[in-house]
């Protein structure tokens, strides 16, 4: 990972573009342990490359992994049956070996069901297929040799082994491995593949000043020093030294200068920094306000660690992080700033002030950069010094003059040191223009470009852009890196301030600051000037329009007419008062939001233009110019509403990504998009009047397709060829009643989602012989049923994830299902009619999770299968004692990661330790105890003994009085939850100590809580080390506990208002509309404010539900005998009945409202949906609203 930002002098000894390299034999392993490693691996974060089928053709192992393995920093090898059998192993190998020798890298063998020896000697099948080689390229060839070597050596290595015929999980292999790969890798240290030079004391300086074995406070901390001092890289430093002794951590860079981008900037940091902290990628923050209270309350419990770079305004720190009691106890907030007064506002006391590297510090990172190690050359010592000088200690300017100076002979060195020391120390950063002016005509045109415009935007698509300039992208961003001039991160293009405003003062001088002469304008205030003044010329090369807050601009309809060399056009959050009707055809991105053009301009002819964007424009014709987009590549026209037909993209060969999403007037697509070869990514989501797309189909580079809530689309095309690549599919919410028999050509096809798709009848049973598919969802189709098919050991189904809740669901289904799906993983049978499941699950020897919750009439569980690790039985009211005996008895199974939600039992006697009320108290010593946890609650107080009685139930972890951790999730009334203590608080690693530690677990709910018990897994802790005995809570913990239940219940109390605020507001708006016909002839409008309407009863799956079923006194059996007799009198057209004469007979938009109201109240109570859609059913349109659920 490169350095971003300043730098406190870091050096780069390896750029590595992958933490771990998997080598393995793909017909052994690929879709089975090696496919289990990669999601386990990618579920951490752990950036994995694992090869496809693809990439190896021919004999010889190629270029792609190759470079993968150099950019490695660990290769794992999973040493199976038949990998000797393949050359290309063994080559992939040799290049292992060769980088574990000359480049330190780490390699991590796996014996996968067989013997070290084996390898390490090449018995068995590996002297098989070494005999083979020998056969096939000689005795004597030193190929071979090579390869014999190689296998002993690694093979020699410290390991895994995984053995056949021990009855180990796999699964839980698989963790442990990861783990510790995650230990070697850490994947969010910040400078990985860098070392600090001359300053790693001060790290641990501020460690000490952090005072981080005090977890009873949190604090925040200042690092602040001039610009290019190093104050980023010292606080990355310290962020990778101790981020692990958090629950969570998160570091947002350039805090100023990305709230200053947009008016939702601020909107945009908190949503970051909540995803990186909550570990959540679908969290929302819909305004400022509602970040910073969300911040607030997901957070007040946890211990994180948080560094904000680069601040400079109070405005950003009171949105991010307004106070200490935002964040759990011990949390730690480092602000990095130029700013001390900001410090001072904020009241941070202690700060710790970055200042300039001592004289043999500078010439240390001189070195590193000029000479690629820490001392310098012979008759460069002289120089060196004089060059360490002028830089007045600062290690940006270290870095990028050591760098300027690589390759020079002696006179280029006095030449360059020479101009350099023409500069006065102060003014020392002005000096890198010097690295600038010696940079070749691609390079310079591609620094300003980044320097202008692309700062923080993503590598490959930059480069795309640069290419479409005719730039040579890869060598220009590779020459600036290595000139420090630029960075990279996490594939990002990253740029210190600095040398950015280095760069466009570049472009001011070379037009002596007059804004007209400008080659590329980027402030908005200057374009604003530009184009209201119709001030153009041909000088003008890129413009990017993109004001903080929105603005209109009144121009002329051929304001681009003199800006005949216009390569970039992006613009953002602007009103234009006339269309353009010219735009240049030497453009290669133009990425304008909002544009307001119905039709690009006759003239328009764009040859080389690479990315064509124009999203929530009032397009309305397509047609004509995309005859000639020969180079396009990137291509958005989502949200254009205008758009009825899309027209013929033949002329455009070479796209890889098209979004149409939320085309909402869009009819139909051109037959050519079906037969794009590079198309990569197709949106087209949302398109609620598509009625047909593409007939047929062969996009063979294809890997993800979305079609969902195209609510009129009926037909799924017909695949004419075979297509390969990893391939995602989702197609929920559309009206398609079958797929073709030739989806068995998708042959890539790995993920598929169908949910919602009520018209659904059949699936092709050769959909389940693909390869590689693993997962299906199809909950909510209601008319489908599998058929059954014959398996054959050659054709054994792949699939490993499948949710077919609310179906509707028979037994015969179910056993259907397993019988021929084995390898399932993860099964959702929730919201079903079955009765019970079939012996054979015991076979599926895979599942890990199970979920049949509110499935009211399912009685028995047979014995599961070892593997199992989560069973969801909530609302399975009709359990059998026997079936509660075999849930009961997962925890005899000491699986890690258990978790099963059930009907209300009594806890077993072969409990180590069961007690009645209160809360679970006992003590431990040593490593985290390996127990399980039941509790058995009671019912909401209030709530109607019949009712569901959802609630929600917060999990505090107290050690010897301390808060830990805390966790949510919700249960219902007269429930048992049963769970791994360690999972549950996520703390596999913790280490309590030698000494006696009480462990507390709190549970703060409506819910009562009749009993808990504990069961101790003897296989990992000893009886020794864990004691039951009663005991108070310290009085520490009762104050805390106290704290934590009056801010719970504030909150949830607040939340509550605000929903039940929300929910009447809606319902009062809705009746109101509705009897001022407001709805009439208006259905789109309709399902807008259901929409909204529904959005508002999902958001309230918590204690705020409770309390408004409570204000509205709604219930369930009285809505419903309401509902059949409206819907007998009113609504069956097959039994009409005499309507009352009223002087308001209701309108059909009425009716359809009232049908509305009792569904979303149905989704609203948590019952069975499939009494919704039935009523829905006898009015055929009111689907479509089901279909949004």
């Amino acid at each position: 990972m490169e350095n971003h930002g300043d730098g406190v002098g870091v050096v780069s000894e390896t750029k590595s573009s992958y933490d771990v390299f998997l080598s393995f034999r793909g017909e052994d392993t690929r879709r089975t342990f090696t496919r289990g490693l990669y999601q386990a691996l990618d579920r951490k974060g752990i950036n994995t490359f694992m090869d496809n089928e693809e990439l190896k053709v021919g004999n010889q192992i190629g270029p792609t992994l190759l470079k993968a393995i150099e950019e490695s920093r660990i290769s794992i090898v999973v040493f199976s049956q038949n990998y000797a059998s393949s050359s290309w192993c063994l080559d992939e190998l040799v290049k292992i070996h060769e980088c574990m020798k000359s480049k330190k890298q780490l390699v991590w063998p796996i014996f996968y069901k067989v013997q070290p020896s084996e390898v390490r000697h090449q018995n068995g099948s590996y002297g098989k297929a070494m005999t083979e080689h020998e056969r096939k390229f000689g005795k004597d060839s030193e190929k071979v040799k090579k390869w014999r070597s190689t296998l002993t050596d690694l093979a020699s290595l410290k390991g895994e082994h995984l053995e056949e015929g021990r009855d180990i999980d796999e699964s839980v292999f698989i963790d442990d491995l990861v783990g510790k790969i995650f230990n070697n890798v850490s994947p969010k240290d910040l400078c990985s593949d860098e070392h600090i030079v001359g300053r790693k004391y001060l790290v641990e300086q501020l460690k000490s000043l952090l005072d981080l074995k005090s977890r009873n406070v949190t604090c925040m901390f200042g690092i602040h020093g001039t610009g290019g001092i190093g104050k980023t890289t010292l606080a990355k430093a310290l962020y990778d030294s101790i981020y692990k002794q958090f629950e969570g951590s998160s570091f947002l860079f350039n805090v100023r200068e990305a709230s200053d981008q947009t008016n939702s900037s601020l909107e945009n940091l908190q949503q970051m920094l909540l995803t990186d902290l909550l570990e959540d990628r679908y969290i929302l923050v819909k305004s400022k306000i509602d970040g910073a209270n969300k911040i607030k309350s997901r957070l007040r419990l946890k211990r994180v660690l948080i560094v904000l770079d680069d601040v400079d305004n109070i405005r950003q720190l009171k949105n991010l992080a307004g106070g200490c009691d935002w964040f759990g106890c011990g949390s730690r907030i480092i602000i990095t700033t130029r700013d001390t007064h900001l410090l001072d506002l904020c009241r941070v006391e202690k700060r710790y002030e970055v200042k300039g590297l001592n004289e043999q510090e500078s010439l240390e990172l001189f070195c590193q950069s000029a000479f690629g190690k820490s001392c310098p050359e012979t008759d460069y010592e002289y120089l060196s010094n004089r060059a360490v000088r002028c830089c007045n200690g600062l290690p940006l300017a270290l870095k990028i003059i050591g760098s300027h100076m690589v390759g020079k002979d002696l006179d280029g060195w006095k030449n360059a040191i020479d101009r350099y020391e023409k500069s006065s120390p102060e003014d020392v950063l002005n000096a890198l223009r010097i690295s600038y002016d010696s940079l070749p005509f691609n390079e310079k045109n591609i620094f300003l470009d980044i320097a202008c415009f692309f700062e923080g935007w993503e590598l490959e698509y930059v480069k795309g852009v640069l290419d479409a300039c005719d730039f040579d992208s890869s060598d220009g961003i590779s020459t600036l890196v290595n000139k420090s001039l630029l960075t990279i991160d996490h594939n990002r293009l990253r740029m210190h301030d600095h040398i950015q405003a280095m760069g466009r003062k570049i472009i001011k001088e070379e037009a002596k600051n007059k804004v007209s002469g400008y080659s590329r304008l980027w402030h908005h205030e200057d374009v604003l000037q530009i184009l209201a003044n119709n001030n153009g010329s041909s000088r003008i090369q890129g413009i990017m329009l993109d004001p903080p807050e929105r603005e209109e601009i009144n121009c002329i309809g051929n304001v681009f007419m003199k800006m005949e060399n216009l390569r970039i056009l992006i613009v953002r959050n602007t009103s234009f008062s006339n269309p353009p009707y010219h735009l240049p055809n030497n453009l290669r991105l133009l990425d304008w939001v909002n544009c307001p053009s119905q039709s690009l301009p006759s003239s328009f002819n764009p040859k080389k233009i690479w990315a064509f964007n124009l999203p929530g424009s009032p397009l309305l014709v397509l047609e004509k110019p995309f005859e000639r987009f020969e180079h396009l590549t990137c291509m958005d026209i989502s949200d254009c509403d205008m758009v009825t037909k899309f027209p013929d993209v033949s002329g455009a060969m070479n796209l890889r990504e098209l979004s149409l999403h939320g085309c909402k007037n869009l009819i139909s697509i051109h037959q050519s998009v079906g037969y794009l070869p590079n198309l990569v990514s197709l949106k087209a989501s949302q398109c609620s009047q598509l009625q047909s797309f593409v007939p047929t189909m062969y996009l063979p580079s294809l890997e993800n397709f979305c079609i969902s809530l195209c609510t009129k689309l009926t037909h799924f095309p017909e695949i004419r060829e075979t297509m390969g690549r990893p391939l995602k599919i989702i197609m929920s919410n559309t009206f398609i009643k079958q797929l073709p028999k030739s989806i068995e050509k998708l042959i890539g096809l790995n993920h598929l989602d169908m949910t919602c798709c009520g018209r659904l009848e059949h699936l092709p049973s050769s959909m389940f012989m693909l390869p590689n598919f693993v997962t299906l969802k199809i909950g909510e189709c209601h008319g489908l049923r599998f058929t059954r098919f014959e398996r054959s050991p050659s054709t054994c189904p792949k699939l490993e994830t499948l949710h077919f809740y609310h179906a509707d669901l028979s037994d015969e289904d179910v056993h259907t299902i397993v019988y021929n799906f084995p390898n399932l993983k993860d099964l959702n049978l929730s919201w079903n009619n079955l009765a019970s499941l079939p012996t054979c699950i015991t076979e599926s020897t895979n599942l890990r999770s199970l979920d049949v919750s509110y499935c009211k009439k399912f009685r028995e569980i047979p014995e599961l299968p070892s593997s199992v690790e989560k069973v969801d039985a909530m609302l399975c009211n009709s359990l059998t004692f026997e079936t509660s005996n075999v849930l009961w008895s997962q925890v005899l199974k000491e699986k890690k990661r258990l978790e099963v939600v059930m009907r209300k039992s009594e806890i077993p006697e072969w409990f180590d330790y069961v007690k009645e009320g209160g809360f679970p108290v006992f003590q431990a010593r040593g490593n985290f105890p390996a127990v399980a946890l039941a509790f058995v609650f009671g019912t909401v107080e209030g709530a109607e003994p019949s009712s569901a009685g959802m609630s929600a139930v917060g999990m505090h972890l107290f050690i010897d009085g301390k808060h830990i951790q805390y966790h949510k999730r919700t249960v219902a009334q007269n429930h048992a939850l049963l769970s791994d203590l360690r999972s549950l608080f996520s703390l596999e690693d913790l280490d309590v100590g030698n000494d006696w530690k009480t462990i507390q677990v709190y549970c703060n709910t409506e819910l009562s809580v009749c009993s808990w018990g504990v069961y101790v897994y003897k296989l990992e802790t000893k009886m020794q080390d864990i004691r039951f005995r009663s005991q108070d809570l310290s009085s520490s913990s009762v104050r805390r506990l106290h704290e934590i239940s009056k801010e719970e219940e504030e909150r949830n109390k607040k939340q509550s208002s605000n929903v039940s605020d929300m929910y009447r507001t809606l319902h009062m708006m809705m009746r109101s509309l509705d009897e001022s016909g407001y709805f009439l002839d208006k259905p789109d409008e309709l399902l807008k404010t259901s929409q909204m309407f529904l959005r508002v009863l999902r958001n309230s799956r918590d204690g705020g539900r409770l309390n408004i079923i409570k204000d509205e006194k709604v219930k369930f059996v009285e809505i419903e005998e309401s509902f059949k007799e409206f819907v007998r009198k009113d609504l069956n057209p097959s039994n009409p009945q005499p309507r009352p004469q009223t002087a308001h007979p209701p309108t059909w938009s009425q009716q359809l409202s009232h049908l509305w109201q009792f569904f979303c109240v149905c989704v609203f109570l948590s019952f069975s949906l499939n009494i919704a859609y039935q009523y829905c059913q006898l009015y055929g349109n009111c689907s479509v609203l089901f279909g949004l659920y």
